[in-house]
């Protein structure tokens, strides 16, 4: 039998204390930029069809979407992140 490594599905953002970062704000940009300032596009879907808003919201820790947990896509190899407290 092999053995598979478990692993949380969404990615956590925490606070400056290291909690599940509440009511958050993520941003994500160009490389080597201020994110918050030069934003890239990102998208709710695998496929980038669903445009996301920046900045992206956070509960418990995750980015959120409509009150849940969600993932974040970018057609886009290298980015810059900023995670702010709420």
């Amino acid at each position: 039998m092999s053995a598979l490594t478990v692993t949380n599905q969404f990615p956590i953002f925490n606070d400056t204390r290291g909690s599940p970062l509440d009511d958050g704000y993520v941003y994500v940009g160009v490389t080597g930029m201020n994110p918050e300032t030069n934003p890239i596009q990102l998208y709710w879907d695998a496929g980038l069809t669903i445009p996301a808003a920046q900045p992206i919201r956070t509960i418990g820790g995750y980015a959120s979407r409509s009150g849940g947990p969600a993932q974040i896509y970018a057609d886009a190899v290298n980015y810059s992140i900023l995670v702010k407290n709420k």
